[in-house]
């Protein structure tokens, strides 16, 4: 007899929570429910509630609903432009959910939870290479590690369990991400073309030739479930990328390629600036191949380029722990997955086929 478990998503509308959503959807264990503010834009199978995580009343509501929950997956994130204040409001989040779980579902065993580069201090655009999950936390605040702190201590003694797991920058499916690099690559490929210019790296060639990873949110979807049901994993952390590494010199040509368009040297320039008077030619770009009316802004972060793009350092982890515990998954060329996700963001509409 097949075993079931419940999942529960929380942050179900964004690159993660909706990869894990179209994953877990083609799992027959998995029964699958699913936080979020707005209602998903796409086909999953999950019962989706808009609950306020912020608010212990708004969960206590849905006391019922959430009574067959065995695992959290918890994906959910608000914004803040202050440090301190972004680790009290998504530590609260954290907080909120697990202990609502706890007090109404008797079967509940674990919480897998997203950290990421900030981990190792990748928001100051530099640290020790290859990454590893036992190296030392920089200065605080650092919201990752305040809610990793709470669950060590939340969990001394319960019946439930934890694992962090820590992917780079994330490719996959999903619109209104502020974080999204495959959807801010392939619009400003996109413009390239529709503009007849060739596509840059839009920064020095030092950032251009440094080694990097990314992690698709299909591995990254896979690794939760991992993670979740495997008992060695508990109270761990784990590194999680495609298991390879690259240069954008190796990738923007690929891209440029796909598109049919030349690719020249990189040259420094704010993606920021120069997509300010753009938003009309998206908007003709949508009228013409029949997109989805995201617009620009939400379809990609320009500031989020310029700071990944202005990396002059190597930025990669090692993912040989997640190995060691028997995840087997890491083996992508990045560059091609790229590719794919071009083709893929094409079919879904969301830029010109």
């Amino acid at each position: 007899m097949t075993t079931k478990h419940t999942a529960l998503v929380l942050g179900a509308t964004g690159i993660i929570g909706r990869n894990l959503l179209t994953y877990l959807d083609t799992r027959p264990d998995w029964k699958v429910k699913a936080v979020s503010r707005r209602a998903p834009d796409f086909a999953t199978r999950a019962e989706v509630k808009s609950l306020d995580l912020q608010s212990p009343d708004s969960l206590a509501s849905a006391a019922e609903w959430l009574r067959d929950v065995t695992h959290v997956f918890f994906a959910a994130y608000q914004e803040h432009p202050d440090p301190a204040d972004l680790s009290r409001i998504n530590v609260a989040l954290l907080r909120n959910i697990v202990e609502a779980v706890e007090k109404h579902a008797p079967g509940f065993r674990h919480v897998s939870f997203i950290q990421g580069g900030k981990a190792y201090g990748a928001q100051f655009g530099l640290y020790k290479t290859p990454a590893k999950e036992t190296d030392p936390r920089h200065f605080p605040p650092n919201f990752y590690y305040d809610q990793e702190d709470y669950l060590r201590d939340a969990s001394q003694g319960r019946r439930w369990s934890w694992t962090a797991l820590r992917p780079d920058m994330m490719m996959g499916l999903a619109v209104g991400n502020p974080m999204n690099l495959g959807n801010l690559i392939g619009v400003y490929a996109s413009l390239c073309k529709t503009l007849r210019v060739p596509l840059r790296f839009p920064s020095t060639p030092r950032a251009y030739s440094i080694l990097a990873n990314v992690t698709d949110a299909t591995v990254l979807a896979k690794a939760m479930e991992w993670s979740a049901l495997n008992e060695a994993c508990a109270g761990e952390i784990f590194n999680i990328t495609n298991g390879d590494v690259f240069r954008w010199s190796q990738v923007f040509p690929r891209i440029a390629d796909a598109f049919g368009i030349p690719c020249a040297d990189p040259q420094p320039f704010s993606l920021t600036e120069a997509m300010k008077d753009k938003s009309p030619v998206w908007e003709a770009l949508t009228q013409r191949h029949g997109l989805h009316p995201h617009g620009l802004k939400k379809l990609a972060n320009w500031a989020f380029g310029d700071f990944i793009f202005g990396v002059e350092n190597d930025a990669f982890f090692d993912v040989n722990k997640a190995r060691r515990f028997g995840f087997q998954e890491m083996h992508l060329d990045s560059t091609e997955a790229m590719v794919a996700l071009m083709r893929q963001l094409q079919a879904e509409k969301l830029i010109p086929a």
